[in-house]
């Protein structure tokens, strides 16, 4: 029997590593994205949620787009798979960015970080599927363990099963989807041209929807929401998610979980409750409670059972010789 072909341990370090910046970058798009969206609540009455989100993606991948662009090496790597790759990259995270944004709107905080967590389980079982197998068992005790972490981090969730927790499950789902959609396509085409390509995408889907948002926030109009855009408050945390959370965390992304197992990576990416947390706390927007600690520890204890755990069993199964087993 030929010896399994086992990851570059120097190569999953580094992947490791990289989506835990990734993890860290994101965590304080929460606090960005808070800033920036009570700057355009308080210039507007009545519920303008909804264009000035769509304001703040389309400004925001739009400069990432210009951003990344400007570079030649990464304007030469945009080919016909790239583009493809990009497309639907960039597809799964405009819906599943709107699907969110959409059941916000009917949702705790808790409740909101419970079901989008639950993309870690929707990722193991979609993956089994699609490869027909089940996934390790340490990386299903681990996603358990994450999605619990994820769920509980800002205290226990109340749910209703209403149709904003019903569009934050389909968010989850979605971004399930983009995390294995990401693994596929990065490994067929270039990484950088795809990232490049997904921007492009997420920002021309999110002009698309502008005007019906604006039209759909009665007290909105085009005039008011570029006068938004001018207030620093708005545009400095836009300018920040745009460079850190976008072209350097999707660029990190598109260019390491390659090199991960889809599941071990969703399971990194549930770390991102946590440095949200830890983000709002230092900005003032939270507090410190019990259910941070116990969360983060889930969390930590799923990350190390989904790496530990298949080493832990290779070292210990009587049944197969070293060189056999999986």
């Amino acid at each position: 029997m030929q010896p399994a072909t086992r990851p570059d341990p120097r190569r999953t370090r580094r992947a490791i590593l990289s989506l835990l910046v990734v993890t860290v970058l994101w965590g304080f798009t929460f606090v960005w994205m808070k800033q920036a969206n009570e700057a355009g609540q308080a210039a507007f009455s009545g519920d303008s949620h909804l264009a000035i989100v769509t304001l703040f993606m389309s400004l925001r991948f739009g400069l990432a787009a210009v951003v990344l662009g400007a570079l030649p090496s990464v304007r030469a790597r945009l080919d016909g798979p790239a583009w493809r790759g990009g497309f639907w990259i960039g597809i799964a995270l405009l819906v599943g960015f709107l699907l969110q944004m959409l059941g916000l709107h009917g949702v705790s905080p808790a409740v909101s970080a419970f079901l989008t967590s639950l993309y870690v389980l929707f990722t193991a079982l979609i993956n089994a599927i699609r490869r027909r197998a089940l996934p390790h068992p340490a990386l299903f005790l681990g996603a358990l363990l994450a999605t619990v972490g994820a769920a509980f981090i800002g205290g226990p969730p109340h749910l209703n099963f209403d149709l904003g927790e019903w569009l934050t499950v389909g968010c989850a789902f979605v971004f399930a989807v983009h995390i294995l959609v990401t693994d596929m396509w990065t490994k067929r085409c270039d990484p950088m041209g795809a990232t490049l390509a997904c921007f492009v995408v997420v920002a021309a889907g999110s002009l698309v929807l502008l005007p019906l948002s604006i039209h759909l926030s009665p007290s909105v109009s085009a005039s008011a929401l570029r006068q938004v855009a001018q207030n620093p408050d708005f545009w400095v945390p836009m300018v920040l998610s745009s460079l850190l959370a976008t072209v350097l965390a999707l660029s990190l992304m598109n260019l390491f979980q390659r090199d991960l197992d889809p599941v071990r990576a969703a399971i990194v990416y549930a770390i991102e409750p946590v440095w949200a947390a830890l983000a709002g706390i230092w900005m003032g927007f939270d507090e410190p409670s019990g259910w941070l600690y116990f969360g983060g520890g889930a969390l930590l204890a799923g990350n190390l059972v989904a790496e530990l755990g298949p080493q832990l069993l290779r070292r210990t199964s009587p049944l197969l010789p070293p060189s056999d087993r999986a």
